[in-house]
């Protein structure tokens, strides 16, 4: 699947789990594309074309993103400004198809978000009364 297809599924996943979605793009995407991200996402999200890594790095800080999903390219981004990551590559072990692939992909993003790791990187304070949130 070329363009922007993960994209949209991406999207349409974190939607359903209730996640906001702050950035995204695709490497391949139309202008079409584009329009058709646009008007899933909220005002205010970041929408890239085929961006580089100080971009991604710049724009996950500038939104406070908890979770950044890619590949195995963006993994070291993530990882060096204290992110959680869930690799979506086209290598994956797990399937990500259907109702088995939702409950996959809503296990994979809790497990990376709330795991105890990020009360030992020092990505940013966290608020008062807020204890255990990343």
């Amino acid at each position: 699947m070329g363009g922007a297809f993960k994209a949209f599924s991406l999207i349409k996943a974190l939607k359903t789990l209730g996640m906001e979605v702050v950035l995204a793009g695709s490497q391949t995407g139309t202008q079409e594309d584009y329009e058709v991200l646009r008007q899933m996402c909220n005002e205010g999200t970041v929408i890239l074309d085929d961006s580089n890594p100080l971009e991604l790095a710049k724009y996950s800080v500038e939104k406070d993103a908890d979770l950044f999903i890619g590949g195995v390219k963006e993994r070291p981004i993530a990882y060096k400004m204290g992110i959680g990551f869930c690799d979506h590559n086209h290598e994956r072990k797990i399937p990500l198809v259907g109702f088995e692939g939702m409950v996959n992909f809503a296990k994979e993003v809790h497990g990376t978000v709330t795991s105890p790791v990020w009360d030992l990187v020092p990505r940013r304070q966290k608020p008062a009364g807020k204890e255990g949130a990343i």
